[in-house]
């Protein structure tokens, strides 16, 4: 039985069997049991509830040579089928590699009305700032992170100091600005001008990651087309989004699909990625590029991800904790490369849809549940009514709703 055909507790077991899980973890999956009241009070502020989303995962990923299965957490299930689909197409000609970048977190003290003496006394005193920054987070030393080096730079009336800090496995947020705040105390003391503030910056660009793969042919073939013409259809709707900001951004949107989804299954912060990303090119442009190399396609997805494997929301979550468990992560490094995987494979998967049958006809036999959902269905009465969607292909929720009221008075 392939793995979309399973039940939830036939997916547990699987991943039970393949030593993923413990059985802890199994349990805690099978009862689906929400946050501590504690914990959650501990999250977030004014709470009243929790806000629950569909928990599954990816498979046929192969990364840098090893297999994985991707845990996602998101409501569409396409999302989740498109990174199957793709990865699938990829593992088939070698799988992805990658090039995971240095885990550099940037933050900024920004400062103002400073006169030329003062910002002479700050560029001499680059060593001491150092000392003061690294003294901050001693642990983070001894895990072999801390500051790697200090810049300073004018901008219009301002003047910045930017302190470039290895995060190790942390994605790093607490650690730097708990840097800035006690070193900037000492800038202050420094100089007759003002700190205006002191804080991380997202943009992430020492953050970049590399992510390449090649598909051939035969795996993009469909039924009225030929591989060959899927893949050059493929590459003219690449270079066409390097062109136009309004389908660059949507192109970036299949991308963001998947990450967004391993980002949030991961306890990661996806709002700090989406902001990394979208600011990555000064013109705005497509993530990622396709080419036809040596009678193959060729992928390459070039962009931050900002993200880490302990610490924060990571450690406090049990949903992320048993995502990291699932892929088998160890270190920063390596879910930054199975996440950048990740969006190449939606990418693929998107865009030859696009080319092809066009994104609607996948799509929404995967939403046929969803659908029957919105028209009211319940318990075993969704599995019906989206079968009979997916044999007509008609998707409304008014026909929805006729099938519905059909199957009741039956």
């Amino acid at each position: 039985m392939k793995i979309y055909q399973m039940s939830d507790k036939q997916r547990i077991a699987y991943l039970l069997s393949k030593r993923l899980i413990t059985v802890e973890q199994a349990e805690f999956l099978a009862n689906r049991e929400p946050l501590s009241s504690q914990l959650s009070d501990g999250l977030s502020e004014n709470q009243v509830g929790l806000f629950g989303l569909p928990y599954g995962f990816a498979t046929d990923f192969l990364v840098d040579g090893k297999k994985y299965l991707v845990p996602m957490a998101i409501e569409e299930p396409s999302v989740v089928a498109a990174a199957s689909n793709g990865a699938k197409r990829i593992k088939n000609s070698g799988g992805f590699t990658t090039e995971p970048s240095q885990r550099i977190v940037t933050g900024q003290i920004v400062l103002e009305n400073l006169t030329a003496e003062d910002i002479k006394k700050l560029t001499n005193a680059k060593s001491h700032i150092r000392q003061i920054a690294n003294s901050a987070r001693p642990s983070l030393i001894k895990r072999g992170g801390g500051v790697v080096d200090i810049e300073f730079v004018s901008a219009s009336t301002f003047f910045e100091i930017d302190i470039k800090v290895n995060t190790v496995d942390a994605m790093g947020a607490n650690i730097v600005n708990s840097i800035l705040e006690k070193t900037s105390q000492t800038v202050s003391e420094m100089v007759s001008g003002d700190v205006l503030c002191s804080i991380l910056s997202n943009s992430g660009a020492d953050q970049v990651i590399t992510v390449k793969a090649k598909v051939s042919f035969a795996d993009l073939t469909t039924k009225n087309m030929s591989g060959v013409d899927v893949a050059k259809r493929i590459v003219k709707l690449t270079d066409f989004a390097k062109v136009s900001t309004k389908r660059a951004v949507t192109h970036n949107k299949g991308i963001m699909n998947g990450i967004d989804a391993v980002l949030i299954a991961t306890g990661n912060d996806f709002r700090a990625q989406e902001a990394a990303v979208h600011s990555y090119h000064d013109k705005y442009q497509p993530f990622s590029d396709w080419k036809i190399v040596d009678d193959q396609l060729v992928g390459k997805l070039q962009i931050p991800i900002e993200v880490g494997s302990i610490g924060g929301a990571i450690s406090a979550l049990p949903m992320a904790k048993i995502s990291l468990d699932i892929m088998q992560i160890t270190n920063s490094h390596q879910l930054q490369s199975v996440i950048g995987a990740v969006g190449l494979a939606n990418n693929l998967s998107a865009l030859r849809a696009l080319v092809t049958t066009g994104i609607q006809a996948g799509h929404m036999s995967l939403q046929s549940k969803s659908l029957a959902i919105s028209a009211g269905a319940k318990n075993e009465e969704i599995a019906l009514v989206a079968k009979k969607l997916n044999q007509t292909k008609k998707y409304s929720l008014e026909y929805a709703q006729e099938i519905l009221s059909e199957l009741r008075n039956n």
